[in-house]
């Protein structure tokens, strides 16, 4: 019989061989230090590359375990998140980017606050964050905005990739979740609020690596699209229509 798992993180990919192999090498050896009761779930969102095999080459758990849950069809990075977050078994469930933007030393830092009285922890990037692409910062800028001043204020940051669950609250709000895409942080985020539980924010370093899949533009229209679905549907649950 299987010791039970502490901790689950889960790692959205798409098209990411070239990256995966490094962010699943440095996890895993993270946890395998620290939390060798966890496992890392690599979701592979409709991937059509070496993504795949790629993190299983670089793994280096022993007590670890590796999980490659391999979705069919590109849905967005919001659904790939979900599907691990539902499948996660551990009592705290974390998920960050494929990039290893965020170093995995976080894990044990955000735990200690899931350990205490926070249901949520979510990572802040430091406002002196610089980015690779001139587009990329000026989404940023216009999304903490219109979000941390309209959307859901006192929160600016919601977009950054690394975050932390109880678990119980994890399978709550992910399984509510109806945002595929890139603003699926928000969905929760809201759900999240309007149900009491509890967030803590953490200000943390963030890299931008270099590769990333974001398409600014594009998804910057995307995003618009969503933030209109997500706002509508928070209007209609505050009176007490749907959620």
């Amino acid at each position: 019989m299987q010791d039970p798992i502490e901790i689950s993180v889960v790692v959205p990919a798409y098209q990411e061989e070239n990256r995966i192999g490094l962010t699943v090498e440095q996890l895993s050896l993270y946890l395998e230090q620290y939390y060798p009761q966890s496992e890392l779930i690599v979701v592979l969102d409709g991937c059509t590359d070496g993504t795949a095999e790629a993190a299983r080459k670089n793994f280096k758990g022993s007590a670890c375990r590796l999980r490659v849950i391999d979705l069919p069809v590109n849905r967005g990075k919001g659904n790939a998140v979900k599907e691990g977050m539902l499948a996660a078994s551990g009592t705290y469930s974390f998920f960050t980017d494929a990039d290893l933007s965020f170093a995995p030393e976080l894990i044990g830092k955000f735990l200690q606050y899931l350990k205490n009285n926070a249901d949520i922890a979510i990572s802040q990037r430091e406002k002196s964050v610089t980015y690779s692409q001139g587009g990329r910062r000026f989404l940023a800028v216009v999304s903490r905005a219109i979000i941390g001043n309209v959307v859901l204020p006192g929160i600016r940051d919601t977009q950054a990739g690394f975050k932390g669950f109880k678990s119980s609250a994890a399978k709550i709000l992910f399984g509510e979740l109806k945002t595929p895409g890139y603003l699926f942080d928000l969905d929760v985020l809201l759900r999240a609020r309007r149900k009491g539980f509890r967030i803590e924010k953490v200000y943390v370093e963030w890299i931008d690596r270099p590769g990333s899949k974001v398409r600014v533009w594009k998804d910057a229209f995307n995003a618009a699209g969503d933030l209109l679905r997500i706002s509508v549907r928070e209007i209609l649950a505050r009176v007490g229509i749907g959620g």
